[in-house]
Formats: C-alpha cells, structure tokens, sequence
C-alpha cells in the first residue's frame, strides 16, 4: 500500500514514538518535500527520527509538480497542499492528514483518507499496538487535541 503522509501524523508519531507503525502498516510511504521542509524549519528530536525514516526503502521524498499544486485551494496550507497534489498525481492508496480543510478537500477530491488516530486503530486491529486508549492518552500528552465524545466513541468501537 502506497501512502502520502502530511506533517503533523509524522510529528505527533514521532512525539509518542510509534513512526514504526508507518513502515509495518504500509509498503510505500512518501513524504513531500514540502512537508519535510516544514519540520526541519522547526528542528528538534521529531525532526532527526523523521529524517532518519528516509533512509529506509520504505520511504521516500517526492514534490509533487506544479501543475497539481496550482489544481487545488491556495489557502491549503503547503504541506496539505503537496500532499494532496502527490497523492492525486500518483493516485496513491491512502492520504494521512489530520487538517480539517485538508482532509476536506481531499475528500472532495475523491482520495482515500485517514489521520494519526486511523493509523492508531488500523494498527490496533492488525494486532500491532495492544491498546488504543494508551496510545491516545500518549497523542494528548503529546499535544494533540481529541474531543471528549469523539475520544470514547473510539475507545467503544475499537476497544481499550
């Protein structure tokens, strides 16, 4: 399975260590060159793992050409942007993005979609990671936001 992964899946991956899960979920995992360029403008250790993952096979950095980037919003912001125009361009399996208007308009585009907490589940299922709720507890220690109700639906639907 082809994926494009957006900025903030890589770093919040990254913050509770589990950027693993990327290369034994999917066989391909590309990162855009923009997105890559947004994290190195802000280095720290999520930067360093991230750019240690291109030295895999599994992952690679591409740009997406212009003529697709100049098809979508101008206020996407750049990362979502790219990844959006990669993803169509090379009709990937799967986009992983956790912007609102990103995720909207890759929907609209017609693009298969998931987030840093779908690559949670589908590992949970796949018998990867033994508890989900772990995993989001770790995601909000890290800084990412998770609404109360949406936060137990999961845990109902996909176990502790």
């Amino acid at each position: 399975m082809r994926v494009i992964c957006n900025t903030s899946p890589l770093i919040l991956l990254a913050k509770i260590n589990r950027l693993d899960l990327l290369a034994q979920l999917y066989s391909e995992v590309i990162i855009p060159v923009s997105v890559l360029k947004e994290m190195e403008a802000k280095p720290g250790e999520e930067v360093k793992q991230i750019q240690a993952l291109l030295q895999s096979q599994k992952f690679q950095l591409r740009k997406a050409s212009q003529r697709a980037l100049n098809e979508l919003p101008p206020d996407l912001g750049v990362g979502e942007q790219e990844a959006i125009a990669l993803a169509l361009e090379i009709e990937a399996d799967l986009v992983i993005l956790d912007d609102y208007l990103g995720r909207r308009v890759a929907h609209e585009r017609g693009l298969p979609l998931t987030g840093t907490i779908g690559v949670l589940i589908e590992a949970r299922e796949r018998g990867m990671i033994s508890s989900v709720r772990r995993e989001l507890d770790r995601l909000i220690e890290a800084g990412m936001w998770i609404d109360e109700v949406f936060y137990h639906r999961i845990l109902k639907e996909f176990g502790e």
